[in-house]
């Protein structure tokens, strides 16, 4: 509740955000925690997920119909310093040619593997042919930019034949992988309006534990996960503490329709014990990051994942959320990658005030709280001076007009 009060009696725009608005952060990072937004790609990067292996930034994300890779080695200055590969073109006609979602990179096992949804444009409705596909890649020793090292392994073994399925991540828990993805109900095969988050054990990074069902572990409850009828759970992500004294683990996932600007993030805590059993995880009761109340942008934050980047001197580490948003309401249109400081207290993980913070027009506003740009601060001084010439003219005139009835 304060920290909503300090929100809404906030000029966020105005305003330098610090570790007062935030308090007990200060303790946590090498800079005082601030909620700024900054964009780190001009181009439309939908459901962006970003990799940080051996200093070098690997980010993929969708372009519906290829496999492509950005790496770059700064990432708030990701695309401008990007190499950009295609590792990857599917063939035509064939069940996974259509709309290729949310690619991401793993190294798993020493090898890099990539997982993607596709479906057969073939079909009356593409859309409900959407299931899990695998690439196979170099060592996790070599770079992954290279084309001729991928191979296609096919669908994800095991996982149910008729099941709509898209948004496939891997996470680990007590020395074992776990695949989560969202999911259309078991038995459904046309019906849109519901998804939910499903999770399963692998047997290895191409395969998951036969004769054992996915379990679902989240479905739509809350108003805030529907888009009218359509109840969304989709782009779970991991998401672990880095600090010991505010130990926290699970899933972050995006809900309500990724159409339009009310697109947000929560999370499904790990509450220990077996991870297959939905018991194991509590969802939040509020979202952990949504569009700012006030009506400006970015709009619709979601689908994305988390960064550990060093602090300055290699001090403590903070985590980063990557996400897609918009400048308009614009829904599909203009989702562009940007990034957002975690937080966490003994609650867990906190976005700001919940709500999307001001965007930095430079990598300095990211760093250190927002700054006026330069642009800004020589529009200042030339109002600046106007109003000094205007003041100072009426001031020389009132003293004429005084000079002349004393004369």
């Amino acid at each position: 509740m304060e920290r909503e009060q300090v929100h809404e009696e906030t000029d966020w725009e105005k305003v330098e955000v610090n570790s007062v608005n935030f308090p007990n952060l200060h303790l946590q990072m090498p800079r005082p925690y601030n909620d700024v937004v900054l964009s780190i790609t001009a181009s439309t990067t939908p459901d962006p997920y970003v990799v940080l292996h051996e200093g070098t930034y690997y980010m993929t994300f969708t372009t519906g119909s290829n496999i492509t890779i950005w790496s770059s080695d700064s990432l708030l200055s990701l695309e401008p310093r990007s190499l950009k590969t295609t590792i990857w073109t599917p063939p035509p006609n064939t069940p996974y040619s259509g709309d290729l979602w949310a690619p991401e990179l793993h190294a798993l096992d020493g090898n890099w593997y990539i997982y993607f949804a596709a479906d057969d444009p073939r079909t009356q409705h593409p859309n409900h042919s959407h299931r899990i596909y695998v690439l196979r890649g170099p060592p996790t020793t070599l770079s992954p930019l290279d084309p001729q090292s991928w191979t296609f392994h096919g669908g994800l073994t095991n996982m149910p034949d008729e099941q709509w399925a898209i948004d496939g991540t891997v996470i680990t828990l007590s020395s074992k992988n776990y695949f989560i993805y969202s999911g259309w109900p078991y038995g459904v095969l046309h019906n849109e309006s519901r998804q939910e988050l499903y999770i399963a054990e692998m047997a290895s990074p191409t395969s998951l534990v036969p004769n054992h069902l996915p379990t679902c572990i989240s479905t739509p409850s809350h108003s805030w996960e529907f888009s009218g009828r359509s109840g969304i759970n989709e782009g779970p992500q991991f998401l672990s503490s880095p600090y010991p004294q505010h130990p926290w683990t699970g899933i972050v996932f995006s809900c309500a329709g990724s159409w339009t600007s009310e697109y947000k993030m929560a999370t499904l805590k790990y509450l220990g014990g077996n991870p297959l059993n939905q018991t194991s995880w509590e969802k939040s009761r509020k979202p952990l990051l949504t569009a700012p109340k006030s009506g400006r942008p970015p709009y619709g934050p979601g689908h994305g994942n988390f960064v550990n980047v060093p602090g300055e001197g290699g001090g403590i580490t903070e985590t980063w959320a990557v996400f897609h948003a918009t400048d308009g309401r614009t829904g599909w249109e203009g989702r562009r990658a940007r990034v957002m400081r975690v937080g966490w207290n003994e609650h867990g993980p906190y976005m700001g005030c919940g709500e999307c913070g001001a965007v930095a027009e430079e990598i300095d506003g990211f760093l250190y709280g927002v700054r006026k740009s330069e642009t800004q601060v020589k529009m200042e001084r030339r109002r600046s001076k106007s109003v000094k010439g205007f003041l100072v003219g009426n001031v020389r005139k009132g003293l004429g007009l005084v000079r002349g009835v004393l004369k």
